[in-house]
């Protein structure tokens, strides 16, 4: 009976040790005291990278969970054919770390020709599901806007030609199509066309093309804008700059709708809620951001006018994030949540979660993940992490050829200097990694395994579209090594 006691007792206090050192605890050998280490969960894509810290290599590979000692530590992965991703960490006593997002790009890209052109395209625009590319044809087709639709799934098969109906939109040569909007259903697309008589919107159905819609003339309108309601095309946002006024519109009855007037700038999320600046009773010079929950108007943030003004929205773990600001203004201001506070009789106004401070400031927007979020201004750059609660500043060493945007969660891309670039959030792990003359350097297929952009080629004038593969080493098939 005594030896079945000890038995039990060992077994008891093995599974405890075994569970306190499962969460991170273990023994100092100086002191023989008990200390809680910290867990460190490391994943990359892709998977099979080497893991070092402060220089030494590990045994085992991403993905995988360490336990270190609190510290300051250099993180570092290394994959045969692939590019070294490091950054500098800190570890707390018993905290959680997790560094899963990091992405490996091929030390030596390999750019494959996909189709020539004669000059660049004037439109490349690509769904949300990052599974059609649309690239329209620098020559009209017997006078029509004809797109290549091309699928990322597989990019040998030849590209479909989708023609704009005839008639459909005005004067299509020497004109200029831009992208307003993709709806989720990743088969329409809402497109502004700039001509010589101004500008008019259309509803292209990537699928079926007859079926796509011309907005002006279907309300006879001319908006200034037009957005999705709720990123579906059943009923839109359209606003007149002119009269300031914002309306819906009902694509089935082709009714039109007052809803907000004094607006100066909007942003819709989900089928009620808006948020929107406007300069109504509002002091000399400034302007107030309002939000619009389908009943009334709250008084969010009043601060300097500008001629640009910024305004997003997004829900990241069950809550509501609002940014606004003006590229006048020395600051963004972050709201956490803010119609709980402004719905309270008793609070009736919204205090910032925090101000990024950022000056002159033209774009703000939420990472894929809406975990992040950026202020640009030209090349400087702030961002927060909503997660981690941590803020970054920091400028970039050379201009870019147009605004930076997210490849996903935690990466930003462009164009620098002719070549794709990449950058992490924090702006660790900066990467050039081939020429290209897209101003917003390019796409990716759905796996994140092709990017897809353009290049000039010997000729002078001639340009083709191209991807280059993500894979190195091991991971390309076998026909590709």
């Amino acid at each position: 009976m005594v030896g079945y006691f000890l038995v039990a007792i060992a077994i008891g206090l093995g599974g405890w040790l075994l569970l306190k050192a499962a969460s991170g605890y273990g023994v100092d050998p100086k002191t023989g005291g008990i200390l809680q280490n910290s867990l460190l969960f490391v994943g990359s894509r892709p998977g099979g990278a080497d893991i070092y810290i402060n220089g030494g290599r590990q045994g085992s590979q991403t993905s995988a969970r360490l336990i270190l000692p609190a510290g300051n530590y250099k993180l570092t992965l290394k994959k045969d054919g692939y590019r070294s991703w490091e950054r500098n960490i800190t570890l707390n006593e018993g905290s959680i770390a997790r560094f899963v997002y990091p992405f490996l790009f091929p030390q030596e890209p390999r750019p494959v020709t996909i189709k020539a052109y004669s000059k660049n395209p004037p439109l490349i625009t690509q769904s949300p599901d990052r599974r059609w590319l649309l690239v329209q044809r620098p020559e009209a087709s017997g006078g029509n806007i004809t797109f290549d639709e091309f699928d990322t799934n597989d990019l040998t098969k030849p590209a479909r030609a989708l023609v704009v109906p005839s008639g459909l939109a005005a004067t299509p040569s020497n004109s200029v199509l831009q992208e307003a909007e993709w709806s989720t259903d990743n088969k329409h697309l809402l497109l502004r066309h700039t001509f010589s008589g101004g500008d008019e919107f259309i509803i292209f159905n990537r699928d079926v093309p007859a079926e796509s819609i011309n907005v002006n003339k279907l309300f006879g309108v001319s908006p200034s804008e037009v957005a999705l309601r709720n990123k579906k095309i059943d009923e839109l946002y359209v606003f007149s700059q002119k009269s300031s006024d914002l309306q819906t519109a009902n694509t089935a009855n082709s009714r039109l709708t007052p809803l907000l007037k004094g607006v100066l700038a909007f942003k819709s999320n989900g089928p009620n809620i808006i948020s929107y600046v406007t300069n109504q009773n509002a002091p000399s010079g400034q302007a107030v951001a309002r939000i619009w929950d389908g009943n009334q108007s709250y008084d969010l943030h009043t601060f300097k006018a500008g001629s640009q003004y910024l305004v997003e929205e997004a829900q990241f773990q069950s809550h509501w994030y609002y940014v606004v600001g003006s590229n006048t203004d020395e600051r963004v201001n972050i709201y956490k949540d803010p119609l709980d506070s402004l719905r309270n009789p008793a609070i009736a106004r919204a205090v910032p979660l925090l101000s990024l401070n950022i000056i002159d400031a033209t774009k703000v927007s939420f990472s894929n993940n809406t975990r992040f979020i950026a202020a640009e201004a030209g090349q400087k750059l702030a961002i927060y992490d909503l997660e981690a609660q941590s803020a970054y500043r920091y400028t970039l060493e050379s201009p870019l050829a147009y605004a930076l945007h997210w490849m996903d969660g935690h990466r930003l891309i462009g164009t620098i200097d002719g070549t794709f670039f990449v950058t992490d959030y924090d702006s660790t792990n900066q990467q050039r990694l081939s020429p290209t003359n897209y101003s917003r350097g390019g796409f990716f297929d759905s796996a994140y395994e092709q990017l897809i952009t353009t290049t000039t080629t010997t000729t002078e004038s001639g340009v083709v579209l191209q991807r280059i593969d993500m894979r190195a080493g091991i991971d390309l098939p076998s026909a590709a090594r």
